[in-house]
């Protein structure tokens, strides 16, 4: 009888032994799954990279060590912008850069899973998941998730306003010469032509400057 229960005690506690390894190995497993990074799909690529403020903020992280204050960085991209040294910078471009990190792009890329921010400290740290997004940052340029062509930085839209003005620009020079079926139209209503499409164009700047990035 003393026997049966010294086996059956100790038949419990190598059972029990062998679910804590159990344990041990599935949690293992289960961190080893945990830090492996995030597969960003296409639209999320696309949404980061294609302001050029939060391509200049991962820039500035992978050349500073993957780790950055949220001043230095502002400083860095608001000194780009304006194309100066930082020493020369003003407090009202420092602020507007800052703002625009601290409120709408640090955050983006942090639901994102491609940096960490701390907002309360200012810390900026940038994550494995950020891998994903070199290949496309190499000589700044974007793809859009389905295209097939590439724009670098605003380049399409200029080019967009550039075709605009010039077929304007040559339809009023053809009326203007008496172009048949174009001759009918007077100056001033070619001049209004042109007038509106000037404006257009301009609104189109405009707006695009408070689209939500």
């Amino acid at each position: 009888m003393v026997t049966d229960s010294l086996q059956s005690k100790t038949g419990a506690a190598d059972d029990a032994g062998i679910e804590q390894l159990g344990d041990a190995t599935g949690g293992s497993q289960s961190i080893q799954e945990q830090s492996e990074p995030e597969l960003l799909s296409k639209d999320v690529v696309f949404e980061i990279l294609k302001n050029q403020r939060r391509r200049d903020a991962l820039r500035y992280l992978k050349e500073n060590d993957g780790e950055a204050k949220l001043g230095d960085m502002a400083e860095f991209i608001a000194a780009k912008e304006n194309d100066i040294d930082i020493a020369a910078l003003s407090s009202s471009q420092r602020k507007r850069v800052y703002i625009g990190l601290y409120q709408c792009h640090l955050p983006k890329m942090d639901s994102a899973g491609v940096v960490d921010f701390d907002k309360n400290r200012g810390d900026i740290r940038i994550l494995e998941t950020a891998k994903q997004l070199d290949q496309y940052l190499e000589g700044d340029i974007v793809s859009a998730p389905d295209a097939d062509t590439a724009t670098v930085g605003g380049a399409s839209a200029a080019k967009r306003n550039l075709a605009i003005a010039g077929g304007v620009a040559a339809t009023v020079s053809a009326g203007l010469l008496g172009v048949p079926g174009l001759e009918q139209i007077p100056a001033a209503g070619w001049a209004v032509v042109s007038t509106a499409t000037l404006m257009a164009i301009t609104a189109m700047e405009s707006y695009k400057e408070y689209l939500p990035a």
